[in-house]
């Protein structure tokens, strides 16, 4: 193997987003607070990393409400239905909402779309929590979900005023082809980009390195929608990209001849997994390799005004 590695570049903006923080923070305090169970619906977020720490300090998961063992119940950062709060409440169980704000911003605009009499095509994946959650929020009939270009063309739905909203996590550019292809067919919908600001920064964060290197990781999990979309993007532009869990999930082999290696991870990734495949690069560059961090001094800024 030809160990040539002199670069390592990290992304401007990668790894935890602000709703991300936020939701496991409340986990954290509510597991301290509470002497009885405390179960989160499915996972808090999409990392196996973080969702082992917190059932190493005794926070469950359950898949279903009707699996909690009674005490309290936290609805993710990702967000649920209203039947979700609905049967944790019949069920006597105490709960508490880590949803993200910018999720929460994107159920309160399905309903007043609702309300004004709005058919609305969501973008986003159809099976993903974030998705589930938004949908349950009007009736059926009126909120459809669209993935591709293909079933935004294959729907059959009538109305007088059209409205379309997407998936905080999906890819920007895709959502803005689907923008323009939803205009020809839906004469004067009207178009509500809910692409949160963390998602935007650490795709345009990746587009900004992928061009420059040989290799890009992408830190993630696989059930992580954002950190896949960072490396479809990072495929696109340089060819060859991974999507790692961690330095465990590194080969080496890939690392034959490579010069240059772009970083990032998604906003469900703790930095510690991030340092550490750091540290396995240096370590097999014979420490000779140097790291450029570029990451932004001023934060995300996540959370625009109202």
């Amino acid at each position: 193997m030809e160990k040539k590695l002199k670069r390592i570049i990290l992304a401007r903006y990668y790894g935890f987003c602000m709703g991300v923080k936020r939701a496991i923070k409340i986990v954290q305090e509510t597991g301290r607070n509470e002497n009885e169970p405390v179960n989160v619906i499915n996972e808090i977020v999409h990392n196996d990393a973080v969702v082992k720490k917190l059932a190493d300090e005794g926070i469950g998961f359950v898949s279903r409400v009707a699996d909690a063992p009674g005490g309290t119940i936290i609805v993710s950062a990702h967000g649920a239905p209203p039947t979700i709060f609905a049967e944790a409440e019949k069920n006597g169980l105490h709960i508490v909402d880590a949803t993200c704000p910018l999720v929460i911003r994107i159920h309160k605009t399905i309903h007043k779309l609702i309300d004004q009499g709005y058919q609305i095509i969501h973008f986003g994946d159809r099976d993903h929590d974030e998705t589930i959650g938004v949908v349950g929020q009007g009736p059926a009939d009126r909120v459809h979900v669209v993935r591709t270009m293909e079933d935004l063309r294959r729907l059959n739905i009538r109305g007088e005023r059209f409205a379309l909203t997407s998936q905080t996590t999906a890819d920007v550019k895709d959502f803005e082809q689907i923008s323009d292809e939803a205009r020809k067919i839906f004469p004067g919908i009207e178009i509500f980009n809910t692409i949160c600001n963390a998602t935007s920064q650490r795709q345009a964060a990746i587009m900004d390195i992928a061009k420059n290197v040989d290799l890009m990781l992408v830190v993630g999990s696989a059930s992580s929608a954002n950190s896949n979309r960072l490396r479809n993007i990072s495929e696109a532009i340089c060819d060859r990209a991974f999507l790692i869990n961690g330095a465990d999930s590194l080969d080496d082999e890939w690392l034959d001849g490579v010069e240059t290696i772009g970083l990032t991870a998604g906003a469900s990734t703790p930095d510690f997994l991030v340092e550490e495949i750091i540290e396995h690069l240096l370590r097999f560059s014979g420490g000779s390799a140097g790291v450029e961090r570029l990451k932004s001094s001023e934060g995300d800024k996540e959370y625009p005004e109202e």
